[in-house]
């Protein structure tokens, strides 16, 4: 059995760990960062919408035939609707 002296060191000596709420999702930078001699990517931001499902799979099947991501499309599409106009 360790003596008090011993516990205490043994204390002293801990990591302070942290708690985390296992209810709640990580929050995770999601933007796109050009890295080495890689050619740079253009920095986008997660947005998210609501569409018919009818709608989505019109986009899936386009972005399919068409050999794009449907990120891609929509991005295209609110593009030419917008006037051509790109936001930051």
């Amino acid at each position: 059995m360790a003596t008090k002296e011993q516990l205490k060191e043994m204390l002293s000596k801990r990591e302070v760990v942290t708690p985390i709420n296992l209810y709640t999702k990580p929050q995770v930078d999601k933007t796109t960062k050009p890295q080495g001699n890689k050619e740079a990517k253009p920095q986008v931001v997660k947005y998210t919408t609501h569409l018919k499902a009818e709608t989505i799979k019109d986009i899936k099947r386009y972005s399919l035939e068409h050999d794009l991501k449907d990120y891609e499309v929509i991005q295209k599409a609110v593009e030419n609707y917008l006037g051509g106009k790109k936001t930051s």
